[in-house]
């Protein structure tokens, strides 16, 4: 009677203070974008690849009227984020970057590893080249998946694993485009196949092959639906009340699973609904990262590069204002020791390369409900990584000449 109590007691508590994880979002409410094509395609190796060159219309909407147009044209011809900055061949320095969207995401073109070159160019008087290979949705696995083919490709002097806290349990995951015109729908999927079953997969971004930018600019100046528009919504309302979506929303009278054990083992209660819906961002099972033989493969393959490498962790606002570099649960704990022992770096931290405490960290985000990066996170994170390549004595370590 006492373990039912205390059950129900926490559904309750829950129920009240986390009501977003008991009820399915309401279609006709909200802000939400769209794409006309989009941003990914599909990878067997990688997950996905940003289509080179691809520039791609934003429409923007807020209960059920569009507000804004966007035309996004940040994909350079190498399939990597933001404009190239500097020759690579010739560059005194080459650093390749690899990490998730804290590294991928933009303002106007502009990355951390943008202000990351023109730091280094600065401090060390010489031609820097930085090349982008943030991929949004990445864990650490991938970013090792990706960094085993592109090192020994590009062969840069150094190469950065700039990683947030949750990357360490991210599980590798593939984004595939199914569909044709206005019924194309872009999915993550925890297989790596084109045509993932449904219920292995979550919807990643809303498109809609008719909400160009031409019919944007004409229907931002209306109150009135279109027919595109009213399609565009009857869109959003299938896929957000499609039956597996009921997966991911928790309910006080399903008694298949203990809230209480789930807190207990697992650090979250709601670690069964998450476990059991597909979604952006799948997690491992493992505790150490020598569990992955892929991940071994792929440090092997660093390794006999020759490419001098470092591990770096992005502490975000939350963490700053906490006045801790990590905001870790048991398994993240457990991954970060291991990634150490099987690297054999140790991983450099935000917080030992600028100065505390930090004023208003909120600064750190992109909006009030975005922790990414804003322009000035951006310029923290690479002043933090500048310092710590000159400080790590990497720069010194590099061969003199390729």
């Amino acid at each position: 009677m006492g373990a039912l109590l205390l059950e129900a007691g926490l559904r309750v508590y829950l129920r009240y203070n986390y009501p977003h994880q008991f009820t399915l979002p309401d279609p006709e409410k909200g802000s939400f974008a769209v794409y006309n094509i989009s941003h990914w395609e599909f990878d067997k190796d990688f997950g996905y690849i940003y289509p080179p060159g691809r520039t791609i219309d934003q429409v923007n909407i807020a209960d059920g009227r569009v507000v804004s147009c966007d035309r996004i044209a940040v994909i350079n011809k190498f399939g990597n984020i933001g404009p190239i900055a500097g020759i690579w061949a010739v560059a005194q320095l080459k650093i390749a970057v690899f990490g998730d969207s804290w590294t991928a995401f933009h303002h106007n073109g502009k990355t951390w590893p943008h202000f990351l070159q023109e730091i280094l160019e600065k401090r060390l008087g010489k031609s820097v080249a930085v090349t982008n290979f943030g991929r949004d949705g990445y864990g650490v696995l991938q970013m090792f998946d990706l960094a085993a083919a592109k090192i020994p490709e590009w062969k840069p002097d150094i190469a950065v694993f700039a990683f947030i806290t949750d990357d360490l349990t991210r599980a590798r995951s593939w984004r595939t485009v199914i569909g044709e015109g206005d019924n194309q729908r872009v999915l993550t999927t925890i297989d790596p196949v084109k045509a993932p079953r449904e219920d292995r997969a979550t919807d990643t971004y809303l498109l809609m092959a008719s909400a160009t930018y031409a019919w944007c600019m004409k229907m931002v100046t209306t109150k009135e639906p279109d027919d595109v528009l009213r399609r565009l919504l009857d869109k959003r309302r299938r896929l957000l009340l499609r039956p597996s979506r009921h997966l991911s929303v928790a309910s006080v009278w399903d008694f298949n699973h203990s809230m209480v054990l789930d807190q207990l083992l697992r650090e979250s209660p709601f670690w069964t609904i998450n476990r059991r819906a597909v979604g952006a961002n799948p997690r491992i099972d493992i505790q150490q990262y020598s569990d992955d033989p892929g991940f071994l493969k792929n440090l092997a393959k660093i390794k006999e590069s020759g490419t001098d490498w470092m591990l770096f962790h992005l502490a975000i606002s939350l963490e700053i204002k906490a006045n801790r570099e990590y905001l870790l649960k048991r398994q993240g704990a457990a991954l970060l020791e291991s990634l150490e022992q099987v690297t054999g770096k140790k991983v450099l931290r935000t917080t030992d390369y600028v100065k505390l405490p930090i004023e208003q960290p909120e600064r750190m985000k992109a909006a009030p409900d975005n922790e990414h990066p804003s322009l000035w996170g951006m310029r923290l994170y690479a002043e933090a990584i500048a310092e710590a390549l000159i400080q790590d004595g990497s720069l010194e370590r590099r061969p003199v000449a390729r």
